[in-house]
């Protein structure tokens, strides 16, 4: 099955390690030379009176990736952003 790129701009990108949301896709990384996707481009959630502000970016590997549903991007990573609440572990 085949995706446009520009239908994965706005999903949601849920991590399935811990089950909190990355972000949404803003903008993709292509491979010039062959066309292949290499990273998607992530901006972080808003909340709040933050929503307002530009926060960084964050560049996900697309090997990172396991699915592209139609709402909804899953990943399998290893953030380096601490938590801000408790997740469960078992």
């Amino acid at each position: 099955m085949y995706i446009k790129t520009s239908e994965l701009r706005d999903l949601d990108v849920i991590n399935i390690e811990d089950g909190r949301i990355l972000g949404n896709v803003c903008d993709v990384d292509l491979d010039p030379e062959s066309g292949q996707l290499r990273a998607l481009i992530l901006e972080s959630p808003r909340t709040g009176f933050f929503r307002f502000f530009r926060q960084e970016d964050y560049e996900l590997p697309w090997d990172e990736v396991e699915l592209v549903g139609v709402d909804v991007v899953l990943v399998m990573t290893r953030t380096k952003q601490p938590s801000k609440h408790h997740t469960w572990q078992r």
